[in-house]
């Protein structure tokens, strides 16, 4: 799904009725598809409440209350402004004289406000994609009247106290059973809070065609599980492991090994025909007895149990003939690790996966990823990203969409910035919003998981392979959590679910 924020919705209508297309007709399909979608879902005996403000959104609700109507509901518009301000909702709202349609202006009386808990359906019509700040207390009220009732609440395009383009709930909203996205998806849909708030979101076109967009290309976009699956190659019948790419994880240290063990677990879960195994061999003990099934390259370690500056040559020999690199996990932060991670970076030539330290290694000298010859993905944590910008957390977390976009753009990679709807962002202005996924991946080892599973899809040549990865990663929590609780899940337990979710997809 394509997502647009306000200012892009706007500018989409604006073209649309410059070119012929009158708001009002954008109103008239708006409720008239709106109305559709209800009565897919609900019986015509059902006692529906339509609940209007006094801008174009209640100008959706007057139609959507006429439709439904016509079509034998009994069907009450409640006014929680009074009458209507913007003058193409007016004309709408004059459309109701002489149907069946019951109005009650609440503003005149609070009588009617019983109607909320007796119907069977609320249609929400009071904001649309313009609210800001929080509800006062009397409109508060009215929310948790409709949060409080029985019936099935359908929101148009934004459920009404949420802003457009933010995760954030800031006061009381109406929770909605379905979102009825008009035209496209928006920022409060998928990100969290906000999104658990929305419903499921159903798409609603309404004839604003793809080229009224040209000037306000969307935002950023979602994955589903059909979109997921078009992204895997097919596994040729005949086939052998050379096949399906080589990955080189370059990861753990003596007080780390878990992490390498869980990053290359992740890369042959994946799918990838050979996943090599670089690391120190002070910590040969605890990762050699784990893996199994990759070959295994120890190198030489310093006092410390990490890399030594003397592994570099070995380790660039091994690269030779990868598919992919994963670098960081575990890796731990040292004279030889910081010169270890810039010698990939500089004579790398298959995608690099840049991970944990290998991140940390070059905050204090960022602009050397500028000089990579390589196809370069850095899967920072928010507290890793701020490092690299040299700014606060907060900061990185007030627009993540927007930071992450920034960050690709000026550095040239695709960076995946982990977290509640993981964000990946590409150089050409747009980004994944990630819809999977749960908190039980927030502990250690989650993104070692990632970090593997992302190289393996990239030596397999998956289309977008880090959207798909973050999207598998968050399917695998998904189902560990179902299976073992948020609390109780480790990272291991989602490597584990991996080739059960995979199997959704050959």
């Amino acid at each position: 799904m394509k997502i647009y924020t306000e200012k892009q919705m706007r500018a989409a209508e604006k073209t649309a009725a410059d070119a012929g297309m009158a708001y009002l007709r954008l109103m008239e399909n708006a409720g008239s598809a709106c109305s559709a979608q209800i009565k897919k879902r609900v019986r015509r005996d059902r006692k529906v409440a339509v609940l209007c403000g006094k801008g174009k959104n209640g100008g959706d609700g007057f139609v959507i209350a006429r439709k439904l109507s016509e079509d034998g509901f009994a069907v009450a518009v409640l006014l929680v402004f009074g009458a209507p301000k913007d003058a193409d909702a007016a004309f709408m709202f004059s459309k109701l004289s002489g149907t069946q349609v019951k109005v009650f202006d609440l503003t005149q009386n609070d009588a009617p406000k019983r109607l909320i808990p007796e119907a069977d359906v609320l249609v929400d019509a009071v904001f649309g994609i313009g609210f800001r700040g929080a509800a006062d207390a009397s409109l508060a009220s009215v929310f948790r009247m409709v949060n409080g009732a029985k019936g099935t609440v359908f929101s148009v395009d934004v459920p009404s106290g949420l802003a457009c383009d933010s995760g954030d709930v800031q006061g009381e909203c109406i929770h909605a059973d379905y979102t009825l996205a008009i035209s496209g998806g928006k920022l409060c849909h998928v990100l969290k809070p906000a999104a658990a708030w929305c419903g499921k979101v159903v798409l609603t076109r309404i004839g604003v065609e793809e080229q009224y967009y040209k000037n306000a290309p969307y935002y950023a976009y979602t994955f589903t599980n059909k979109e997921i699956s078009a992204a895997f190659p097919p596994r040729p019948q005949v086939s052998n492991k050379g096949d399906f790419g080589k990955v080189l994880c370059i990861c753990g240290s003596r007080s780390y090994a878990g992490a390498a063990v869980l990053c290359v677990q992740a890369a042959l879960r994946s799918g990838a025909g050979l996943v090599y195994a670089a690391f120190p061999d002070a910590a040969y003990p605890a990762i050699g007895a784990k893996l199994t099934e990759s070959p295994l390259l120890p190198m030489p370690s310093d006092s410390e149990g990490k890399f030594a500056a003397s592994s570099i040559p070995y380790i660039l020999q091994a690269m030779q003939g990868m598919q992919a690199i994963v670098l960081g996990c575990g890796l731990g932060q040292s004279a030889g690790t910081q010169a270890l991670v810039q010698a990939v970076l500089e004579k790398a030539q298959c995608p690099v996966i840049l991970d944990a330290d290998g991140i940390n290694l070059i905050a204090d000298h960022i602009d050397c990823i500028k000089k990579a010859s390589c196809k370069l993905y850095l899967t920072p944590h928010p507290g890793e990203m701020a490092r690299l910008m040299h700014c606060s957390i907060a900061d990185v977390q007030q627009d993540r969409v927007r930071t992450a976009c920034a960050f690709a753009a000026k550095y040239g990679v695709t960076l995946v910035l982990k977290g509640a709807n993981t964000i990946v962002a590409g150089q050409n202005g747009t980004a994944y919003i990630n819809t999977t996924g749960n908190s039980g991946l927030a502990k250690g080892g989650s993104g070692d998981f990632l970090a593997g599973l992302l190289g393996g899809f990239a030596a397999q040549g998956v289309h977008f392979p880090a959207d798909t990865a973050v999207y598998i990663h968050g399917l695998c929590a998904d189902c560990a959590a179902d299976r073992l609780s948020m609390r109780g899940m480790l990272a291991s337990d989602c490597i584990a679910e991996l080739p059960h979710v995979l199997s959704q997809f050959e």
